[in-house]
């Protein structure tokens, strides 16, 4: 037995499940769920009790979900297919209302790939990424995406977004946390990795560039424990390469990579009382890891082979660490808990 062993369960089914989120509610945890598949459902499960609601049973092609409020409303992505089929992908709002859901779409954005909600003095924004804004054929990237943001209607009020930052090629990664001591969204494409701060003491939405080459998908936390927080990335588009990235002399290095197989899942934060993260690849043989670093350096624990991760999250509940993978062939939603050994 290894320092660190799991123990795995399924935690629910759902065919072609895409993406996996945690809601943290006034009820409690839960974990929502949803499909990418045309008719694609999306679901919450009480992670205490088990029990499940869905929450839509259509259209599909959901890309990514996140909480809104305390109540455990969701804002989400409909019809974003493979392909080139996603000219009528839509911003979704989810509430639960009398032990019912309800979903209304707020706009239409065609290439809609990620969103995610900031909250602000002004109240709750919502940060929606475009993969292009026109596609003619799958490999068609002539038409860059775009970094939006809008603040959350009230009900009856049309949403309206303003161009945060045009011209993002291949505009993929997305991730949102704190990073240097605030919170930020992260949105890596073809043109590099694009940090977007939201407005604060009068100052409005600000977006800089911190590394200046293609980066698929991002994650931030501080890996070594020296107080700076690092950068988890997979380098190129779904490319073969998850990479460390940790200032020295104030310029980000890679200071350790991972082969991939078209990487697609990633996650950093803590687990087991210190910050690590975790990452997996679709193709070839699907695997998903979890890397510590140690005095030795970073070390990779392969969790499981054939898992094939769309997405990944890591999170700590009553004491206990658990990585959740949303493993789209399976249409499984896979939990593993954590154990160190002594």
């Amino acid at each position: 037995m290894g320092r660190i062993s799991w123990e795995r369960r399924v935690l629910t089914h759902l065919e072609g499940v895409y993406c996996v989120e945690l809601l943290h509610t006034r009820e409690g945890l839960k974990i929502a769920a949803a499909s990418e598949i045309h008719g694609g459902w999306c679901k919450v499960v009480d992670f205490a009790t088990c029990r499940e609601e869905v929450v839509w049973t259509g259209p599909g092609g959901c890309m990514n979900i996140s909480q809104l409020n305390e109540a455990g409303d969701l804002i989400g992505i409909q019809n974003f297919y493979k392909g080139f089929q996603s000219e009528k992908a839509q911003l979704v709002r989810a509430c639960r209302k009398d032990g019912a859901w309800e979903t209304e779409v707020l706009q239409v954005l065609p290439y809609l790939h990620r969103s995610g909600v900031v909250h602000t003095p002004e109240g709750p924004y919502v940060v929606a990424s475009t993969l292009c804004t026109h596609r003619e054929s799958a490999e068609d990237w002539s038409h860059p995406g775009k970094i939006q943001a809008a603040r959350v209607p009230g009900t009856g009020e049309e949403i309206s977004f303003r161009v945060l930052e045009d011209h993002v090629t291949k505009n993929h990664g997305f991730w949102q946390g704190r990073m240097d001591g605030e919170e930020v969204t992260l949105v890596g494409g073809s043109e590099g990795l694009f940090r977007v701060r939201p407005p604060k003491d009068g100052a409005d939405w600000r977006v800089d560039k911190i590394l200046d080459r293609e980066i698929s998908d991002c994650a931030a936390a501080d890996l070594d424990g020296d107080g700076e927080d690092e950068l988890v990335t997979f380098e190129g588009f779904h490319g073969d390469l998850a990479a460390v990235n940790k200032r020295v002399d104030g310029q980000w290095q890679i200071i350790y990579t991972l082969p991939m197989h078209f990487s697609h899942a990633i996650w950093a934060g803590e687990l087991l009382g210190r910050n690590m993260f975790a990452v997996g690849y679709r193709k070839e043989d699907g695997r998903l890891y979890m890397v510590d670093h140690t005095p030795a350096g970073y070390e990779a624990i392969l969790l499981e082979e054939g898992v094939a991760p769309s997405n990944v999250r890591g999170f700590v509940h009553r004491g206990k660490s658990y990585i959740a993978a949303a493993a789209r062939d399976a249409g499984e939603v896979v939990l593993y808990e954590l154990q160190e050994n002594p």
